[in-house]
């Protein structure tokens, strides 16, 4: 595995820190006429045979750098997005990851039998359903339990409780998280800054609804993923 993370390393590095914005706004430009395609994918392949060490091995920069060139190339006609960024970056990790699961069979071996030891364990399906809870059934009995305080809400706009669903979700993760790792001071440091943040600009009369519709899902989500983590963490030490 230290070589793919030295890929990777590898990949960070030439696709960011040695490509400046005016290497991307030419290439955007000129497109497979830009000389910093070009450049951008000799350093590619360059730091892939540096970082690698198999100094006669020229297959692997030759297919790092043919593989970013038609990527990039790719990139270069779609908008710039972030949709199609994680795309781009995807796809480079998987050819990285392709590379290495051809040059390393004993080591692809290896992981693939310690992931089907974790995959036949009773402690990684457990874990893995106390997340699915809390991301989805989690939110659906929430949204019900605390549908007749937002429905009190005057001018309630639909933006505001599909960014409240997305911060539960993460908040609660984290939760969960910080519970299955043993830190449950991370609980405190969350609470402490959502409460500054979101209480912070509720001001007014006007507001009470709202905040009171705010602190009693806040209160029911940390309840929520606070009780999955626990009766998960129980399951795993028992």
């Amino acid at each position: 595995m230290v070589l793919f993370f030295k890929w990777i390393c590898a990949h960070l590095l030439g696709d960011f820190t040695f490509q400046s914005r005016k290497m991307v706004e030419h290439k955007r430009l000129y497109k497979a006429r830009s000389g910093y395609l070009y450049l951008h994918v000799g350093i590619h392949a360059f730091l892939i045979y540096l970082f690698t060490g198999w100094w006669t091995c020229w297959p692997l920069p030759l297919a790092v750098g043919v593989s970013h060139f038609v990527i990039d190339l790719w990139k270069l006609y779609r908008k710039d997005t972030l949709f199609y960024f994680l795309i781009d970056q995807a796809l480079h990790i998987l050819v990285l990851v392709g590379l290495w699961w051809y040059f390393q069979p004993p080591l692809r071996d290896e992981l693939m039998s310690r992931v089907r030891t974790i995959v036949e364990t009773p402690s990684f399906w457990l874990v893995l359903s106390a997340y699915i809870f809390t991301i989805w059934p989690c939110a659906l009995l929430l949204g019900y339990l605390t549908r007749r305080w937002r429905d009190m809400i005057p001018n309630h706009s639909s933006s505001m409780g599909e960014a409240g669903r997305w911060i539960g979700i993460f908040e609660r993760l984290l939760v969960l998280t910080f519970i299955l790792v043993g830190h449950y001071e991370g609980i405190g440091f969350l609470i402490a800054a959502k409460s500054i943040l979101r209480f912070g600009e509720i001001k007014g009369a006007d507001s009470r609804a709202e905040t009171e519709y705010i602190l009693i899902g806040t209160l029911m989500s940390f309840s929520a993923s606070i009780l999955t983590g626990l009766v998960c963490h129980y399951l795993l030490v028992n």
